[in-house]
């Protein structure tokens, strides 16, 4: 006979009576722990709880990682610079804490409330290959995952920064896959980017726009990394978030702020070769509902930014920088920034000296209120730039006169961005004026009033994204222009995300294209501008596939890029006078593959470029542009805590000329450039660090922009805080 338990004629058996007794006794425990849990603190015994968290393959301690007791809702704390933290929990319970910071991957443990005094706990964080739970603003104009991005984004990030020790963005960015340097005379250091010139790639400082464009160029070596916090790139078309000049992409440099309680404060100072000489300090704070932030600094250099060689050369610039932030709570952020750069700039075109003063500065205003369930965000900026141009057959300009321009913009954005359920919607309106005063111009102080409302919705359902989006933008002097875009993801896993897009970009005519009136009589001709240009444009598609794993990742992507009604001035007529018109038009495409892992103390990367761009109209290369391009680093932890660093940089052949008929005449040879580095933390919060840029000191028969041959400096960093008090 059975001896099994069993329920008969609607009768219980011992079985099913001790599995109804064990269900209610684990709901009485569970109950009991989530009040235990619930009640105030202020009833039960308070312990402190001390610990350390670590970097796992360098051993550094890690500052401001973040510290949660069950989610943040028993207490959270942020990393001294030391790594060390300290919560206060209850007593005689068991608390979870998890511990995480951008780059690496988090780590959870059990706290026992009962250890009040005992060794601290010890937490070793792995670094990431690409920290996917970072936060990004530049590709949905909010904050979001970097994992959640639909277009792809490109992070540099504090420790890549670090890495690099470049001194200003533009020797960062042109270390990058899918970027060149854009130089040449008058001085300044672009960057092209999928094989567009620097003039349709937007460059924004806390997602705002900046004006001091030269000819077209904007000089990122005028911005120092020493008051950047971080840089996202967007590659592509992005006028249907940001409008004018974003065809090749945007490049979003965003400035520290102080988003912890605490202070935070350092000194840097650097000197090398060819004239280098920079300091820089800056302070944070931040105390309640108020935090500032003060950046300051001076460069010196026998160099002059995106101008080949050192002949009779040299860039001095000071900088300074400050903002505000007043968060209320959750609900309400006020924010205030200033920017102040001047620069005094000498280079040499034959027997001629060029010299170019430069003043640059900014403000920014903004505030972000909850509205509904969305959040609101208005914004307004100004942003100056005052140029003085002179030359000279002596070494030092003869007098102030020369020629002078004065660019103003004033910008006003309003943003709403809103979540319903699986849908985020993001739109506003962009009210802007830019305005010049300038010599060699046909009118008087011109300005440019534009309005420009756009919207994008994300939809979602299970691992895919979808996101279209347009922008209308209509302008005073020009006409209007319809900017839309569609971007998809689709992220089966965590690690595997395939993205996809296609979208209008344009730039509009500026200044110089629409006003300009100049005549050169000793040479015989004039050049004048042409009120009724229109803006080029451009149609672009890409597809990329990103494998992220915690140690090894792989990206690839294809794009292809179709331009027309691009500005060209065209042959003098009779009377040699030259005008602008929308005549030219080509294709830029190209394949882009990147990899890297991250495994014991080492990080390893590479990529590689293949550019194809034409001149559908001439039918030949577009000039400036390399097909081939590669790129290679290794970052090893070495004994005694020295970090050393070392990469390698590729730029194929290259198109420079054309002769009369516009076929490529000449070709610039093909170059390898190696740049290492070293750095050392020491006692009290200093590191050392110590760097060689073209190593092998390449020499190239043909000038390329920016290219001075070897470069040493050393370096001495300082850092003291107590973020997260």
């Amino acid at each position: 006979m059975s001896t099994q338990p069993s329920v008969t004629g609607g009768r219980w058996t011992w079985r099913a009576t001790r599995c109804v007794l064990a269900r209610r006794v684990r709901v009485i425990v569970i109950a009991a722990a989530a009040l235990h849990l619930s009640a105030p603190l202020s009833a039960q015994e308070v312990r402190t709880v001390r610990g350390r968290v670590t970097d796992a393959e360098s051993g550094r301690p890690i500052a401001s990682a973040e510290v949660l007791a069950n989610d943040g809702v028993l207490g959270r704390a942020r990393t001294g610079e030391d790594g060390s933290w300290e919560l206060r929990v209850p007593g005689m319970v068991m608390v979870r804490v998890r511990v995480r910071h951008p780059g690496h991957a988090f780590r959870e443990f059990v706290v026992d409330g009962r250890r009040s005094g005992s060794a601290p706990y010890t937490t070793l964080l792995r670094p990431l290959a690409i920290p996917l739970d970072a936060v990004v603003v530049t590709a949905a104009r909010r904050e979001q995952r970097l994992a959640d991005a639909v277009v792809e984004t490109e992070l540099i990030g504090p420790q890549t920064l670090a890495r690099h020790g470049g001194s200003d963005v533009a020797a960062v960015l042109t270390e990058r896959s899918g970027m060149q340097i854009d130089g040449g005379v008058p001085a300044g250091a672009g960057v092209q980017m999928r094989g567009f010139d620097s003039r349709r790639v937007l460059v924004l400082l806390d997602g705002q726009p900046m004006v001091g464009r030269v000819n077209g160029n904007f000089d990122l070596s005028r911005i120092p990394t020493a008051m950047v916090e971080r840089i996202e790139v967007v590659k592509g078309p992005q006028s249907t978030l940001y409008g004018s000049e974003a065809l090749g992409g945007v490049v979003n440099i965003i400035t520290r702020r102080a988003t912890e309680p605490g202070w935070e404060t350092g000194l840097a100072s650097s000197a090398g070769t060819q004239g280098r000489r920079d300091l820089s300090g800056n302070a944070l704070w931040r105390r309640g509902a108020i935090g500032a932030t003060v950046d300051g600094g001076l460069r010196r250099q026998a160099l002059a930014p995106g101008v080949a060689g050192t002949n009779d050369t040299y860039a001095n610039r000071w900088n300074g920088s400050g903002s505000v932030r007043w968060q209320r709570d959750a609900r309400l952020q006020v924010d205030a920034s200033a920017l102040v750069i001047s620069e005094a700039q000498r280079y040499r075109t034959g027997q001629l000296y060029h010299f170019a003063d430069n003043d640059q500065w900014g403000g920014r205003g903004s505030a972000q209120m909850a509205l509904g369930t969305g959040r609101l965000t208005t914004t307004v900026h100004i942003s100056a730039f005052d140029h003085l141009s002179r030359a000279s057959t002596l070494s030092r300009p003869g007098s102030d006169s020369g020629a002078r321009d004065a660019q103003r913009l004033v910008q006003g954005d309003l943003l709403y961005n809103v979540a319903q359920g699986r849908t985020q919607f993001d739109a506003g309106v962009q009210l802007r004026r830019e305005s010049i005063t300038a010599d060699r111009l046909s009118t008087v102080s011109p300005r440019i009033l534009s309005v420009e409302p756009f919207a994008q919705v994300t939809l979602t359902a299970g691992a895919l994204k979808l996101t279209p989006g347009v922008r209308v933008t209509m302008s005073d002097q020009w006409g209007n222009f319809i900017a839309p875009r569609l971007a998809a993801m689709w992220r089966p896993k965590d690690a595997l995300a395939v993205r996809a897009s296609v979208g209008r970009g344009f730039r509009a005519p500026d200044f110089k294209e629409l006003y300009l009136d100049f005549v050169n009589t000793a040479a015989g001709y004039a050049v004048r501008g042409n009120a009724d240009l229109r803006p080029e444009s451009s149609t672009s598609a890409a597809l990329g596939v990103e494998w992220t794993g915690t140690r090894v990742w792989v990206r690839s992507g294809l794009f292809r890029n179709d331009y027309r009604m691009f500005i060209e001035a065209r042959e003098p007529d009779a009377r040699g006078t030259y005008t602008y018109e929308n005549i030219a038009r080509g294709r830029t495409s190209g394949v882009e593959l990147e990899s890297g892992v991250v495994l014991r103390g080492w990080q390893v990367d590479g990529s590689y470029d293949y550019l194809r761009a034409r001149d559908l109209r001439g039918g030949g290369a577009l000039l400036g542009r390399p097909t081939h391009t590669a790129r290679g680093s290794v970052t090893a932890l070495l004994p005694l805590a020295v970090r050393a660093n070392v990469s390698l940089l590729y730029t194929g052949r290259t198109p420079v000329d054309r002769d009369a008929l516009g076929a490529v005449s000449r070709l610039r040879d093909g170059w390898t450039r190696v740049d290492a580095r070293i750095s050392r933390p020491l006692p009290l919060g200093i590191e050392w660090s110590a760097g060689v840029t073209n190593l092998l000191d390449k020499r190239l028969l043909e000038a390329w922009p920016g290219f001075t041959g070897r470069r040493i400096v050393a370096s001495v960093t300082w850092r003291q805080g107590s973020p997260g008090r």
